[in-house]
C-alpha cells in the first residue's frame, strides 16, 4: 500500500512538471483510441519525425521491450496489451488497447505517449511520463514489443 501511495505522488508530481505546450493539432478519429474518446492529438514537432530503430525481429530489443512492458505497462495495459489489466480495472478513462491500436499509431505517437505520459488534456489519465524512469533506448524497445500484438 505504502508504494502504491509513492507512485501516486510520483506519477502526479512528474506529469505536473512535464506539463505540455498549449495549442496542439488535433485529430479527431472514428473511433478511440489512446486517450479521450475519439480523439488523438498529434505529436509535438519534436516527437514528430521519430522513428523506432529496432526491428520487431530484433530477439535483444523485443526481450527487454518485453521485461519492460511486464514491469511497467501490464498492470493497467494488461499482459496482451488489450487494456484490461488489474490496476486499471478502476481508472477512468481506462487504458488503451495497445493490441487493438497499435497498428494505427506511429512510432512518433507512441515514443510522444510513452515519454510524456498522459495526466495533462487531451488525455486526462493517470499514465505516468516514463521519460523520468526509462531512457529513450527502453521506450524504443517497449514500443518494439508493442508491435507484436
Amino acid at each position: 500500500m505504502k508504494k502504491s501511495v509513492w507512485l501516486i505522488l510520483f506519477l502526479l508530481g512528474g506529469n505536473l512538471l512535464s506539463a505540455c505546450s498549449a495549442g496542439q493539432n488535433v485529430t479527431i478519429l472514428n473511433t478511440p483510441t489512446m486517450g479521450t474518446e475519439g480523439v488523438r492529438p498529434e505529436p509535438p514537432a519534436e516527437f514528430a519525425d521519430m522513428k523506432n530503430p529496432y526491428k520487431t525481429d530484433d530477439e535483444d530489443a523485443l526481450n527487454k521491450g518485453e521485461a519492460l512492458y511486464r514491469a511497467n505497462c501490464s498492470s493497467c495495459h494488461g499482459e496482451q496489451g488489450l487494456g484490461d489489466g488489474p490496476a486499471g480495472a478502476s481508472l477512468n478513462p481506462k487504458p488503451g488497447n495497445l493490441a487493438r491500436d497499435q497498428a494505427n499509431l506511429s512510432d512518433a505517437y507512441l515514443f510522444w505517449r510513452i515519454s510524456e505520459g498522459g495526466i495533462l488534456e487531451p488525455f486526462n489519465s493517470l499514465m505516468p511520463a516514463w521519460k523520468a524512469l526509462m531512457s529513450e533506448q527502453q521506450i524504443w524497445q517497449v514500443i518494439t514489443y508493442i508491435r507484436t500484438f
